[in-house]
Formats: C-alpha cells, sequence, structure tokens
C-alpha cells in the first residue's frame, strides 16, 4: 500500500500543472463487481462473489489518466475434505495507469496496474493473516451520462500467487463490474 501510495505521488509531481487546466481531470467512483477467481481449489472452497470498491482517477495528458482503487471481497465455504466452515476476506489496492481512446461522452479505456492484495482466512486449521503484489489489467468504456456524473463498466483480470504454507494459490481472478463516479 505504501509503495502504490508513493508512486502515484511521484507521478502527480512529475505532471505538469497545466494539463490539469484542460478540462475535468479527477473522478471519484463506488464500483460493485462479481469476482470469479482463476484458482481452482479457491474456487472448489468459496466459490464466486461479490466485491465492492472505490475508484480515484487523475487525468494527466492526451488520453492518459493515473488510477488508484480498493476493493474488498469476503466469503465463507466449506474445507475440500473435513467439510468444515471457512472464511476469506481479500483487501486489493492498486494503482496504475489507463489510456482512453476517446474522450466525449463514450470514452473506451484499456489499463494496466500493481497491487497489494492482504488477506486473511480463518478455518479450524488454524489463521492465516498474509499479503503479497500482484498485477492487474482493465479494459472498460466509461458513460458520461450528465455534466459531473459517469456511469463506468469495466472488466479486470487480477493475478496474485501466495504461499500460505506450501502450496501457492493465485488470490487473483476476473472481475466484471459497473461504477457510478463524479468528475470535477
Amino acid at each position: 500500500m505504501k509503495k502504490t501510495a508513493f508512486i502515484l505521488g511521484v507521478a502527480l509531481l512529475l505532471v505538469p500543472p497545466g494539463n490539469f487546466l484542460q478540462g475535468k481531470a479527477f473522478s471519484l467512483e463506488i464500483k460493485g463487481a462479481y469476482f470469479q477467481p482463476t484458482e481452482n481449489v479457491f474456487k472448489e472452497i468459496y466459490g464466486n462473489g461479490r466485491t465492492y470498491g472505490v475508484e480515484l482517477g487523475i487525468r494527466i495528458w492526451d488520453g492518459f489518466a493515473l488510477w488508484a482503487s480498493g476493493d474488498y471481497f469476503n466469503a465463507t465455504g466449506k474445507l475440500t475434505f473435513t467439510r468444515e466452515e471457512t472464511k476469506i476476506q481479500i483487501i486489493a489496492v492498486c494503482g496504475g495507469v489507463k489510456y482512453y481512446f476517446l474522450s466525449g461522452r463514450i470514452s473506451p479505456y484499456v489499463g494496466l496496474g500493481i497491487g497489494h492484495f492482504a488477506y486473511k482466512e480463518e478455518s479450524p486449521i488454524g489463521k492465516v493473516k498474509k499479503g503479497n503484489l500482484g498485477y492487474i489489467g482493465k479494459a472498460g468504456i466509461s458513460f458520461n451520462i450528465v455534466s459531473g456524473l459517469i456511469l463506468d463498466i469495466q472488466v479486470d483480470y487480477s493475478y496474485c500467487q501466495v504461499k500460505p504454507a506450501e502450496v501457492k494459490a493465485n488470490l487473483g481472478g476476473l472481475q466484471a463490474g459497473i461504477g457510478l463516479g463524479v468528475v470535477f
């Protein structure tokens, strides 16, 4: 989380101030999505589920924007052998760069970024609380509904490998969702 904030801060210092004066530069949105994990064991235990989050965007120049987001996922499942209850919670704090192909009422985009994926898993076997850096790619379309209000439809793919014990696992997966935000 500290690395993402540091990278975002340095990038903001390197952007010429005139770029912010060329129109609306900042966006803030709340979003909800449906998460489908890539890891088969993860999917078998917890299934798919909803995620919630926020995203901040800062347009910098010629279609490019910096973004930072925080997402939250939690689920309850059953261990594969004993069928005992287990719970997981994942908090992803990510940041990166987006490129908007068009600017106007409809703006398709792609983006890349890095993030810290922190997770906590509790089961009768024990508790695990760890995190690791991961990667994220995104694509979407932002619709300018009315002046200052946007609807954002996006698909993300994330990858974050963790090793809670002797087994490696991927906390990432495919996420499709919608966001509602303001631009100022």
